[in-house]
């Protein structure tokens, strides 16, 4: 679903946040963030390879991204040389464009790596996607609010269902407070650490 100022501004007002650009903004970057972790979550549960094999692809094509950068940002950096060859007559040069690219898949593949499991069969995960998305969803309202105890009943639960709508409809969000709040507070029981909820930037040229 496409996450437009309205329904952005639901979520906030559900959640009793104050509706502000920073909000706004906030929302909308930790939301884009927790779409790809819950698909990642769904992924990881579902495949047959090996944490050792997808690091082992992951890894191959992390080298490889990384040469093809440090090419192209010492062309950049010089005479544009092979910019210059690459690029199409009358078109705009899309190789810089094409490193920055380039750059921010690298980024995501190490997030990726970092969030493989450990050696060994991939199993079927106790804590459900879903769960995971919970816990991001929670992290998240914290972020915004610049509160780290906001309690897990009410604003928090609205917001949950808001923002779950968001990123996938087929999520069921309990309507129950009581069943939600038993839910996520055995899940941040077990956690043993907070999500990453917020996007890396990344500077150009590093």
């Amino acid at each position: 679903m496409e996450l437009t100022a309205p329904l952005l501004r639901a979520a906030l007002i559900a959640g009793k946040i104050p509706v502000t650009d920073k909000a706004l903004a906030t929302l909308r970057d930790g939301l884009g963030v927790i779409e790809h972790g819950y698909h990642m979550e769904k992924v990881f549960g579902e495949m047959a390879k090996t944490p050792a094999e997808l690091k082992e692809d992951l890894c191959r094509l992390h080298g490889a991204l990384r040469t093809v950068v440090e090419v192209l940002d010492a062309d950049l950096s010089g005479l544009r040389q092979l910019s210059v060859m690459l690029s199409f007559p009358g078109f705009r040069n899309q190789v810089p464009r094409l490193a920055e690219e380039l750059r921010s898949l690298i980024d995501r593949i190490e997030m990726i790596l970092a969030m493989i499991p450990p050696d060994g069969p991939i199993k079927k995960r106790q804590q459900q996607p879903a769960t995971w998305l919970f816990l991001a969803v929670h992290d998240l309202y914290c972020e915004i609010t610049a509160d780290h105890e906001p309690g897990i009943a009410g604003p928090l639960h609205r917001f949950t269902r808001h923002c779950a709508a968001l990123i996938d409809a087929s999520i069921v969000v309990t309507q129950s407070e009581n069943s939600f709040q038993k839910r996520l507070t055995a899940a941040l029981a077990r956690r043993t650490g907070k999500i990453n909820v917020l996007p890396k930037i990344i500077f150009p040229g590093k």
